[in-house]
């Protein structure tokens, strides 16, 4: 049978079994069915055209040569030869198994060769945020309920807010200062201890100062006794009303 004709570009393969694999999807040959003698011929044809345009053959080309022409003459051998060689095993084995073995796992690297290139190809379109620095020094987590000055400047903010919507300020010149820190932290200590479990709400403390000069003091009073640990502030849940609590300290 004459064999077909095939134009295939030389230089493209990547090994002697990729040159197969071509071979055999050209002609839509049945991997598991190879026609050896077929197969052989355009092989060494092949082979032959590199050498006419003096392109370098590997070592691994002429290997699969070899192996291609041993395959097949063993398939020219007489029945009884075959059955001589083969006397040794349980039963006959095809002479092309190893090489189609071969061919199918190449042929599995290749296609995961090229889903991979794909993937490769698509991830390069995404842009990948670098990673953040780390801080030197980890940030102590407070325990669990204690308000931050953070926090209680944003409820000061919001009682200041409430309070301008329920009481007009007076305009006035302040002359001297009627209500200092100490007077301030004085009131506070005062009030806590006279509630039971000396816990008292934010709100109650400012209840009845009627100038944002008089809340500020308390704020700023608050702060000085927290930082002196006379008193601590908490909070039972999230956005729930900030408590003070006596801690009973001397600064």
């Amino acid at each position: 049978m004459a064999t077909q004709e095939l134009q295939l570009q030389l230089t493209k393969f990547e090994g002697p079994l990729d040159l197969l694999l071509q071979l055999i999807k050209k002609q839509e040959i049945d991997i598991y069915d190879i026609p050896i003698a077929q197969i052989t011929d355009q092989y060494l044809a092949y082979l032959n055209s590199m050498e006419k345009l003096e392109l370098d053959i590997a070592g691994e080309y002429l290997v699969m040569a070899a192996t291609l022409m041993a395959i097949k003459s063993r398939f020219l051998l007489p029945q009884s030869k075959v059955a001589q060689l083969d006397a040794g095993d349980a039963e006959p084995i095809d002479p092309r198994q190893a090489l189609v073995d071969q061919l199918l796992a190449y042929q599995t690297y290749q296609e995961v060769s090229h889903f991979l290139a794909r993937q490769s190809q698509q991830r390069a379109r995404y842009f990948t945020k670098e990673v953040s620095a780390i801080p030197q020094q980890p940030i102590q987590p407070l325990p669990k309920g204690l308000v931050t000055t953070t926090e209680l400047g944003a409820a000061l903010s919001g009682l200041l807010a409430k309070q301008a919507q329920d009481v007009a300020f007076v305009n006035q010149t302040i002359d001297r200062e009627v209500f200092s820190i100490e007077a301030a932290q004085e009131l506070i200590c005062t009030q806590i201890k006279a509630v039971a479990g000396h816990r008292l709400r934010f709100s109650q403390l400012i209840q009845g100062q009627t100038t944002r000069q008089q809340v500020i003091s308390l704020f700023l009073a608050c702060l000085e006794l927290m930082k002196n640990k006379v008193i601590t502030c908490y909070q039972d849940g999230l956005n729930e009303e900030i408590r003070l609590n006596w801690e009973g300290m001397k600064a």
